[in-house]
């Protein structure tokens, strides 16, 4: 029998308090109809780069289907956050790009993403905080999942 103290079943409940908070924190900034907000943020981190990305690359980077990319994308472009349009080189593939709505989410989401890990970081030191993100990555490597996209906002120069 698995126990509720074990890794898995902590990060069951860690991911759905931590998705509901996060939700909560992009409605109070009027972006709570956004679903993908961490495609939004990889968008962004390629266009920080200088980079335009078609919907595979979005799916390859990811590393997420390319029919979950497709239904996303829908959404967004629906939404008015993306736009797609046919590559220059290649008319079979679409290239995704932000629009200003969709810069405009990115920041929102960035604010709401820190203001959640504020709360969950309470009372955690900066050793503990840096620790934790050292043992966080490496169980994302060890499960081969992908890195999450740096953020930087629009305002501010990134580091890489």
């Amino acid at each position: 029998m698995y126990e509720k103290h074990e890794p898995s079943a902590l990060f069951h409940g860690l991911h759905h308090a931590h998705k509901r908070r996060v939700m909560e924190e992009q409605t109070a900034r009027g972006v709570g109809d956004l679903g993908a907000p961490m495609l939004l943020l990889s968008l962004f981190s390629a266009e920080m780069a200088g980079e335009r990305w078609s919907q595979r690359d979005v799916a390859r980077i990811m590393r997420i289907s390319p029919a979950t990319v497709a239904v996303s994308l829908k959404t967004l472009e629906r939404d008015g956050y993306v736009e797609r349009s046919a590559d220059e080189q290649d008319a079979r593939r679409n290239r995704v790009a932000l629009t200003d709505k969709g810069r405009a989410a990115v920041k929102l989401c960035g604010e709401s993403f820190r203001a959640v890990d504020e709360r969950m970081l309470s009372g955690f030191s900066p050793e503990e905080k840096k620790q934790l993100g050292g043992f966080l990555v490496r169980m994302t490597e060890n499960l081969g999942g992908a890195e999450p996209p740096p953020f930087c906002p629009p305002e501010k120069e990134c580091e890489n």
